[in-house]
């Protein structure tokens, strides 16, 4: 990710592509804080892997995505229901990632910090 910087990359794309594969490699949401501490605010950081609900999408934003990708559900809803599969699918996501947003207190994306992934104490 410094090199990218380094080079002038504008974005990364923070991925394990692969990494079913390879049964070692750590899932994106365990590297992307270390990443996103090293370079928000100088690239814009995208993220994939596992992606599948609007919670999914609030917890990589959390931990240091700017914007998420998601690949595979966007093909099953395609092909399962064609346009209208994606579009349903489309405000599956933006109405889980609202209520997430509303039961973590967040009015916001900018507003979104890992605070909100540590268990509260009673």
């Amino acid at each position: 990710a410094r090199i990218a910087v380094d080079v002038g990359a504008k974005a990364i794309v923070v991925s394990n592509h692969g990494g079913r594969v390879l049964d070692a490699t750590p899932g994106t949401a365990e590297v992307l804080p270390e990443i996103a501490d090293a370079v928000r605010g100088q690239i814009t950081i995208l993220v994939d892997g596992g992606v599948r609900s609007g919670v999914d999408v609030l917890k990589m934003v959390a931990l240091g995505a700017d914007a998420v990708l998601i690949g595979r559900p966007f093909s099953i809803a395609a092909i399962g229901g064609l346009e209208d599969g994606v579009c349903a699918y489309i405000d599956q996501i933006k109405n889980e990632l609202v209520s997430a947003m509303v039961l973590t207190g967040c009015a916001d994306l900018a507003s979104v910090d890992r605070d909100i992934l540590r268990p509260a104490v009673a």
